[in-house]
């Protein structure tokens, strides 16, 4: 990327600002398939119960309305289970320091990786770790120093929506990865400048 960045900025995000935001991405992007789901199940279980009252010894109405309720637990419990896991799989990731380029119509995240030496301090990862552990979902972009993982995100031409909430931003490339960006790293023409950068993706403004 030959572009020069419109400015940069570098910040670490607590497990708290994470947890509420991947709870904020879930409301937004999988509740209203959960929603969808549980109303599709619960519609059919319905349909089967006037049969089941006219001849309580039908058990395919019986077993069609229980696994209608099994499904619908699933779904809520699988949401849950998936936000509980990967706050736990996060856990060891406090150290670890973000930096961001914006640019007109694209931005540039990069993580730098730490793990805990045996002082107990964090400490940049070696090369062979960072490369066993870089992101699964988002692919590097470029050549990276060691222990860093840089992703590229063109607001007009990848699939990308920009979530705005009180004292974050959710960037989220859609059925890949998804990213925190604090505000309070930014002035107020920064956060104009990003905002503008970011309306040229699906941008979605929710600041309750």
């Amino acid at each position: 990327m030959n572009e020069k960045p419109l400015f940069s900025k570098e910040y670490s995000i607590s497990l708290e600002m994470f947890g509420n935001a991947f709870t904020d991405f879930q409301k937004k992007f999988a509740y209203p398939k959960n929603i969808l789901m549980t109303c599709a199940f619960t519609l059919i279980g319905i349909a089967y119960i006037p049969p089941f009252i006219r001849d309580p010894g039908n058990t395919v109405c019986v077993m069609i309305i229980i696994i209608c309720a099994f499904l619908t637990a699933g779904i809520w419990l699988n949401t849950f289970m998936i936000r509980k896991n990967l706050m736990k799989s996060i856990e060891g990731i406090q150290g670890d320091l973000y930096s961001v380029e914006v640019y007109e119509s694209s931005i540039s995240i990069c993580t730098r990786e730490f793990s805990t030496g045996e002082t107990g301090e964090p400490e940049e990862m070696n090369e062979e770790k960072a490369g066993a552990e870089d992101d699964f979902f988002a692919e590097p972009e470029e050549t990276a120093p060691a222990g860093v993982v840089k992703t590229v995100i063109d607001f007009v031409n990848d699939d990308v929506k920009i979530l705005e909430k009180k004292d974050y931003y959710i960037v989220y490339l859609v059925k890949r990865m998804f990213y925190v960006v604090p505000k309070n790293i930014f002035s107020a023409d920064e956060t104009k400048l990003l905002t503008e950068s970011f309306k040229k993706a699906k941008f979605i403004e929710e600041r309750n």
